[in-house]
């Protein structure tokens, strides 16, 4: 013991994402790793003592940017894949083609306001192109905001048809988002690209329809057609205005409530949703988009043990709600503080 000083054996080591050796082939990142210098000997456990992060993000996800719905004939069909329709936004880094403006982007909204402004605009004519969604209909819905109740609704615009919202669960909705033809982005080369999915996220949970389309609707007392009549009440709506189809939630515009960060140096020490290991904390998002999130232990806490009696480097990997990877901007630097417990004596080797 007597050859291990205290550059071998610090209280804390600080992690920085603008340190990692391969920021600079990266154009985003989720993860970095730090190369710690020197050999960290005998490390016995590993505490988060604080974590800086900027959430430099829009309100919705890229992933999570169609809004899907049933077109139906009468109030008593059951949905398939031919009455589905959709209105989507592009991903908020989209470039067009010259010329090109048959598109509406995700973009940061101030309100759900905002956002029902952009959906209009993109279910209306020239908002979409039916090439490269071929879901759209032009004209097809209208979204409405009541800002007194903070509701998002919409009804839907062709004579004589019934309208109803298709659920993030329902297996039209995520065949659908399956098929890479289905609707796809037109992009500045004049390549085509397959609008980014995560299966079972849509816009309809964002702006307060989030019934899964596999479940009983709350208020259809059982005399719904189907479950894929995602509505409250689970009936189909008629065209026009007098036939606003009931929301269940309301507007969520949160990009994600957590951040799980995981590190490679706690091995099977932690697991979090969807089976993954190397879990080290779960953050809470407290602040709004463009803020700094500024987690720091209450407590001596954050333990994680047994960690590898040598470190040389550490990993850490962000992720959000959806098990997505929280990408961020090179302009943005993540930093994590951890405190370290050593081995002593007889339990060095254990």
């Amino acid at each position: 013991m007597s050859s291990l000083n205290a550059q071998n054996r610090p209280d804390r080591i600080s992690l920085d994402a603008f340190a990692d050796p391969t920021r600079a082939a990266n154009a985003e990142y989720s993860s970095f790793t730090n190369d710690l210098g020197v050999a960290v000997l005998n490390a016995k456990r590993l505490h988060l003592l604080r974590a800086t992060i900027p959430i430099v993000k829009l309100q919705i996800p890229d992933y999570q940017l169609v809004f899907y719905y049933y077109e139906l004939p009468d109030a008593t069909t059951v949905p398939t894949s031919a009455h589905l329709k959709a209105v989507r936004l592009y991903p908020d880094q989209y470039v067009p083609p010259a010329g090109f403006t048959a598109y509406k982007k995700n973009i940061f909204f101030a309100d759900p306001g905002a956002l029902v402004a952009q959906l209009n605009l993109a279910a209306s004519a020239g908002g979409d192109n039916v090439t490269y969604n071929t879901l759209w209909v032009s004209g097809g819905v209208t979204f409405t905001y009541d800002s007194t109740r903070k509701h998002i609704q919409w009804y839907g615009n062709t004579a004589s048809k019934y309208y109803a919202n298709a659920g993030w669960n329902d297996p039209i909705v995520q065949a659908s988002q399956r098929d890479p033809t289905k609707i796809v982005t037109y992009n500045f080369d004049t390549s085509t690209s397959i609008q980014p999915f995560v299966i079972g996220c849509t816009l309809n949970q964002r702006i307060g329809y989030a019934l899964s389309g596999t479940c009983v609707p709350p208020l259809s007392f059982g005399a719904q057609v189907s479950n894929s009549i995602a509505n409250e009440t689970g009936k189909a709506k008629i065209t026009g205005s007098g036939g606003i189809v009931p929301h269940d939630s309301y507007p969520n515009l949160v990009y994600t409530q957590n951040i799980y960060l995981y590190a490679n140096v706690i091995s099977n020490g932690g697991l979090a949703n969807y089976g993954r290991k190397n879990l080290m904390a779960v953050i809470n998002v407290d602040v709004s988009s463009f803020g700094i999130v500024q987690f720091v232990t209450s407590y001596y806490g954050g333990e994680a043990t047994p960690i590898p009696h040598e470190l040389y480097a550490v990993n850490i990997e962000m992720r959000d709600d959806n098990n997505q990877p929280f990408t961020l901007p090179q302009s943005a630097n993540v930093n994590v503080e951890l405190g370290l417990e050593y081995h002593t004596g007889e339990d060095m080797y254990m």
